[in-house]
């Protein structure tokens, strides 16, 4: 189910109040490319953000893993598209989504002690996302620029979940409109450029070590307790 919260945000694309918003990870990619060399930069910033247009909670690949915790299923993710993800940047944007989610929910959780329990916090935690996603777009110099790649509808990807991709490109569009500069409740401006910081120079060696043959990202020191902000 997809739905608008009272600050024109989705709440599927801003995530379960622990994945980062599609603009800062078009903000991690960006920055990528200045780095390190990609193939082709559209299919690598689509693949970047469509895990957010997912329709039945699947695109994320979350499974249960030991101890009672959650995890992003990299290993699974691999495991389907291992060759496309060194051959076609579609599929490599696509895992750096996981990978930066990853990062994410601990950045906020475990550094910063986030508690969506608390009534009310992840209504405001949304609001700083509007505000903070208008600061990220003017000092990364993102350009509303997405393109569906031509095809997409028969891409292997769409075997991980649906995708409506004309809400999400519209959404998309929306968050880079203006808004009114308010007082943050928690996720700050100068939080943003620590994660996207931490999470460019995270995506630089996960990148290297996937070109190089090497283990990616492991999925159990990743994980979290299933009660950790909600059960999903």
């Amino acid at each position: 189910m997809r739905w608008m919260n009272e600050y024109g945000n989705n709440l599927s694309i801003f995530g379960e109040n622990n994945m980062a918003s599609s603009v800062v990870h078009l903000a991690i990619i960006n920055e990528l490319t200045k780095k390190i060399d990609f193939n082709d930069i559209n299919r690598l910033k689509f693949g970047a953000v469509v895990a957010d247009a997912g329709t039945y909670g699947k695109s994320h690949l979350k499974i249960n893993v030991s101890d009672g915790k959650k995890s992003y299923d990299f290993d699974r993710y691999r495991l389907m598209f291992g060759g496309r993800i060194l051959s076609d940047d579609l599929y490599l944007g696509y895992y750096l989504h996981l990978v930066q989610d990853a990062l994410y929910r601990h950045y906020v959780y475990d550094r910063y002690h986030w508690d969506p329990l608390i009534p009310g916090n992840v209504e405001l935690l949304h609001k700083d996302y509007s505000i903070v996603n208008h600061y990220v777009v003017s000092k990364y110099r993102l350009k509303n620029d997405l393109v569906v790649p031509k095809g997409f509808e028969n891409e292997d990807i769409n075997q991980l979940d649906t995708f409506d991709i004309e809400k999400f490109m519209m959404d998309m569009s929306s968050y880079f409109r203006p808004v009114e500069e308010e007082n943050i409740f928690f996720f700050t401006k100068e939080m943003s450029d620590e994660y996207i910081k931490e999470a460019i120079d995270f995506c630089l060696k996960e990148v290297e070590k996937i070109r190089n043959g090497l283990p990616g990202i492991d999925m159990i020191e990743y994980a979290w307790e299933r009660g950790m902000g909600n059960a999903q």
